[in-house]
């Protein structure tokens, strides 16, 4: 599957689309949420539930769309998608096959990247439309949840649909990237869990909004408490709609980013001046085969003579000495 390169046509084209080009950091990724041909009560009030949530990062629209049927053709919602910058799209819709379902789809370079399907259950309360106690639930705009995936499914790689779905709530609800946290704003948490998985039946998905209370504890942290609070959601894992191999591989690629510390490889550093020193390991040299004899001077600094040669050398220099004398005296 190759890529679309669009080429631009005058300068405000190429600045639009280097706008749009892959960021070294990116940010909040944007939600858009539709309504499909038949949208009932249970349907709005997850999209509604998940707007006001994401907000400033989502879209909401309310006109029903009859024309849209992801798993069939994602023409529809690449459009829409791109026209409203969005990288998530959330479609809701309901028929007599698959009644009250959820269709999450990412979208990667204008082209749909993988998708999942979710079919609403009933409330656990008995209730058809799911139990909530406030719709808004009280929570600040642009705020970000505590994420708390429950569950052994979430850890295991070979469960496509979970680590899908683990993937998509991360980029839906994590929003913009910062190296700094305000405890003030830690408000509200988004607790997802996961059934163990069943022979022959599909893994069932628990959403629950819990609000964050700190109350006095008497030390100097105070005490934590979560009360329940929104809609309760119950899903069942429908189709999947797997992202081809290279594309992921496309939108997982990351760049060096420019504060980033170099990673050197092993035994190479930098000295104080910047340049590149590095460091190399040898095995134990022998040094018995080394010829140092042809070197009259290195002879003794060498090492290599033994004791005994060093006192025979000496007796033959005493013996040459004393023949020597001899012979002198004779003559």
């Amino acid at each position: 599957m190759m890529l679309r390169e669009v080429k631009p046509k005058n300068p405000r084209t190429a600045r639009i689309l280097k706008a749009k080009e892959p960021q070294l950091i990116e940010g909040a990724k944007r939600t858009l949420l539709l309504h499909g041909s038949k949208c009932p009560a249970p349907l709005h009030t997850v999209l509604k539930t998940f707007h006001s949530l994401t907000r400033p990062n989502s879209i909401l629209f309310h006109k029903k769309n009859e024309s849209i049927h992801p798993f069939e053709s994602a023409e529809s919602l690449e459009f829409l998608a791109d026209k409203n910058e969005c990288g998530m799209v959330v479609f809701g819709s309901s028929n007599k096959k698959r009644p009250n379902c959820v269709t999450m789809a990412r979208i990667f370079n204008t082209k749909l990247l993988d998708m999942c399907e979710l079919l609403l259950l009933p409330s656990p309360d008995g209730d058809q439309i799911p139990s909530m106690n406030n719709l808004t639930m009280n929570v600040g705009m642009g705020l970000r949840p505590l994420l708390l995936f429950s569950g052994s499914p979430w850890d295991d790689p070979t469960s496509t649909a979970h680590v899908m779905l683990k993937s998509m709530f991360m980029d839906m609800f994590k929003g913009d990237t910062s190296d700094k946290i305000d405890v003030e704003g830690l408000q509200y948490a988004l607790m997802v869990a996961a059934e163990e998985p069943t022979d022959g039946l599909s893994p069932v998905i628990h959403l629950r909004w819990y609000k964050l209370r700190t109350k006095r504890s008497g030390h100097k942290l105070p005490r934590v408490e979560l009360e329940e609070i929104g809609p309760k959601f119950d899903f069942k894992v429908g189709r999947l709609q797997e992202a081809p191999r290279d594309v992921m591989k496309e939108a997982m690629k990351q760049g060096k980013r420019p504060n980033e510390e170099i990673k050197l490889k092993k035994n190479i550093g930098m000295d104080a001046i910047g340049d590149k020193i590095g460091r190399v390991h040898l095995n134990k040299q022998d040094l018995g085969g080394l010829q140092t004899r042809k070197m009259k001077g290195l002879k003794r600094r060498a090492g290599m003579e033994s004791d005994e040669e060093d006192e025979d050398m000496m007796d033959v220099d005493e013996v040459s000495e004393d023949e020597g004398r001899k012979r002198a005296k004779t003559a």
